[in-house]
């Protein structure tokens, strides 16, 4: 078998795991306008999904590391929107300005490689 053949292959176990974590993350940016219990019951959807992609993700490596990179930091980044998401529901800073740019950023960062994948 040649190696696009295997990376397709890849490709089609890991949009399991990886489609439960996209689909996380747009409930997630949704959540943002709605409400912090919202966000935060977003927030640990996401790191649930998120954990589940990476535990798959390292029993499963991807055969081409460029693109096996890019899964990587999305789901790295993941776990940082949820993280900072959670701390900023929970925390004294849950209205700052600086939480809202910082999620807005992070998930700007997932959509370029979540963009990126599908471009591939």
């Amino acid at each position: 078998m040649n190696d696009d053949a295997t990376i397709f292959q890849w490709r089609i176990k890991a949009m399991t795991a990886l489609h439960r974590v996209t689909a996380a993350e747009r409930r997630f940016s949704a959540s943002v306008r709605v409400n912090r219990v919202t966000m935060l019951a977003a927030a640990d959807e996401l790191e649930a999904a998120t954990r589940d992609a990476k535990a798959w993700v390292a029993t499963n490596p991807c055969p081409d590391p460029k693109y096996g990179a890019h899964v990587e930091w999305m789901l790295d980044t993941c776990v940082e929107v949820a993280l900072t998401a959670q701390r900023a529901v929970t925390g004294p800073y849950a209205d700052s300005d600086a939480v809202k740019t910082r999620l807005h950023n992070l998930l700007a960062v997932i959509d370029f490689h979540s963009q990126t994948l599908d471009a591939w």
